[in-house]
């Protein structure tokens, strides 16, 4: 679906399993980064983003609890929004899930808030949480 609106540049991360953030008795989560890009607003991407989540199934079940899909807008270029969308998204500098993905596809970017490079802000997660559990996801699993 996300490929159906790329103008090109497009990138994507191995994709991740690993374990959930939220509420105990969930299963692991599969984590991905895709990058590319997009001609429409920031708005239109994010509603496009939300509208392909209940196309492929997602159903409300409240804040941090198990979920079919979920697409989150990181970065939109060098933009910095507040509101809806916020850009950066608000939590990357605290997710593996998200840094580590990302740090295989663009390491040298730099947040437009800190002017800080994904490889640094890596890093410095790591070293203040310890790495927390990566399993590579492979096309040839059952």
């Amino acid at each position: 679906m996300l490929r159906r609106i790329s103008a090109g540049g497009w990138k994507e991360s191995p994709i991740y399993e690993t374990p959930p953030v939220g509420p105990e008795g969930q299963g692991p989560y599969f984590n991905q980064v895709v990058s590319f890009w997009y001609s429409g607003t920031p708005t239109r991407l994010l509603n496009y983003l939300k509208g392909s989540e209940l196309v492929l199934g997602r159903k409300p079940r409240g804040h941090w609890n198990s979920r079919e899909i979920d697409l989150d807008l990181l970065y939109y270029g060098n933009k910095v929004l507040t509101g809806r969308p916020q850009v950066p998204h608000g939590e990357i500098l605290h997710r593996q899930f998200v840094l580590v993905p990302m740090n295989d596809i663009a390491p040298d970017w730099e947040d437009p808030l800190n002017g800080r490079t994904v490889k640094s802000l890596l890093v410095d997660l790591l070293a203040r949480e310890g790495k927390i559990p990566f399993r590579t996801v492979t096309g040839e699993e059952d």
